[in-house]
């Protein structure tokens, strides 16, 4: 059987230390686990049949923990979470975004302006509202109890969309901490018209309460700037007081 990893079929380099420390682990496991296999294996058994036999059990929870400890020599520090589950059960590898993130060390913030991000898409007309910052998933569960209020800007840490997807159609505007224009967040925004600045930066953390203003229509952030295109200027984010 010729190895199908011999020609990659991805070969765009990864926007993040985790995805290449990850896409490595997997790439050198799946290989070392063909080779085992012997060359009379075919695709058909490997795939149907044998599949434990290319990423068993053990070889996922052996490249987490390989992973994880690469990324922390690398980085000097812990992974953000993506949710309240991550924090509880592994407190010794994750941490909040929020918690843990260094605010931008700017020099050269305009007057009023608070924070920027990439825009996922153009909208037709700034936003102004009322910050709510949502960063658990017991916060999440009581929003889609009680329902978002009316006028909100939601601040969130994670780029996934998955805990904030219930209620993201509620929210006049979001302004996310993580992530780019190609995160799962940034996809599912465009499907609901939910105007989304992506990989936030904050010259002070943003307050329940508060009144900003987003200039959700700025260009939207070319999706290949990460790799050498085009960037485009990033949103603004204005507090109304200091906007006036």
């Amino acid at each position: 059987m010729t190895n199908p990893m011999a020609n990659p079929k991805w070969t765009l380099p990864e926007s993040s230390t985790l995805s290449r420390l990850t896409r490595e682990a997997l790439f050198r496991t799946v290989a070392a686990n063909l080779e085992k296999l012997g060359p009379d294996a075919t695709w058909a058994d490997t795939v149907n049949g044998r599949t434990l036999d290319l990423l068993s059990a053990d070889d996922g929870k052996r490249i987490a923990e390989e992973v994880f400890e690469q990324f922390q020599m690398i980085e000097g520090r812990k992974l953000f979470a993506g949710c309240e589950v991550a924090l509880k059960e592994r407190p010794d590898l994750y941490v909040l975004r929020s918690a843990a993130e260094v605010l931008e060390e700017r020099l050269d913030w305009p007057e009023g302006v608070v924070g920027d991000g990439d825009n996922v898409f153009q909208a037709a007309a700034d936003i102004e509202g009322e910050v709510l910052v949502v960063r658990e998933v017991s916060e999440v569960d009581r929003l889609m109890r009680d329902g978002v209020p009316e006028g909100v800007i939601g601040v969130i840490d994670d780029a996934g969309g998955t805990m904030t997807a219930p209620i993201l159609e509620e929210f006049e505007g979001v302004i996310c901490l993580a992530g780019t224009v190609r995160s799962h967040l940034a996809i599912i925004s465009r499907e609901f018209g939910v105007p989304v600045l992506m990989g936030a930066r904050l010259k002070r953390p943003l307050v329940n309460g508060e009144r900003v203003r987003v200039s959700y229509t700025a260009a939207a952030q070319n999706v290949d700037a990460y790799f050498g295109d085009t960037v485009n200027p990033r949103a603004e984010v204005r507090t109304i007081d200091e906007a006036a």
